[in-house]
């Protein structure tokens, strides 16, 4: 899916960058933009990164979603469905367990700066929805406090905040969940 972009590294400018679904051949460039995009964070403890052998499951078994720029990834977004294990956000905000397979765990959803402004998290978010497999009903998240983009991307994509607990080993989070 092709989508224009408005502002490119904070300026005015268009461009047509695309929208697709990615797979395991993906995973340097993601985990690269990761690790890049964590490490220009002026909190980067704020972002829990992942590894390259977990980003290369998910683009392997799960649904992700990057921006292409050309040959240059600039974001991405990962839905995983979680089913039953205790990795599923649903687990944590009072879901029954009868219920995990029909939610799913909006995981990671990074943008470099020169592609911030343009919405990218929703279109991202809205481009996963349009591909979830039948049957999901739910979508659970996380994002730290002090995080105030990523929160307010999610508070604007429908999301509502469930609660507010310790997760990944002693990081504050606020649980979201979006009902579809």
């Amino acid at each position: 899916m092709e989508v224009l972009l408005h502002k490119i590294q904070g300026r005015s400018a268009e461009r047509t960058v695309s929208l697709r679904r990615a797979g395991p051949a993906d995973a340097a460039a993601f985990y690269a933009l990761q690790n890049e995009v964590r490490a220009a964070m002026p909190h980067p403890e704020q972002f829990v990164p992942d590894t390259l052998e977990n980003i290369t499951g998910y683009l392997k078994n799960d649904l992700c979603i990057g921006m292409w720029d050309g040959e240059r990834l600039g974001a991405y977004f990962i839905l995983r469905c979680c089913g039953q294990s205790g990795h599923n956000y649903a687990a944590f905000m009072g879901i029954p367990q009868a219920e995990w397979d029909n939610w799913a765990n909006a995981d990671s959803a990074i943008v470099h700066p020169d592609y911030r402004g343009n919405g990218l998290q929703r279109k991202l978010l809205e481009t996963a929805l349009g591909q979830l497999k039948p049957g999901i009903v739910g979508i659970g998240a996380t994002v730290s406090p002090e995080n105030r983009y990523s929160l307010n991307n999610a508070l604007a994509s429908g999301f509502e905040i469930v609660c507010r607990r310790e997760m990944y080993g002693g990081y504050d989070r606020y649980l979201l969940a979006k009902r579809l």
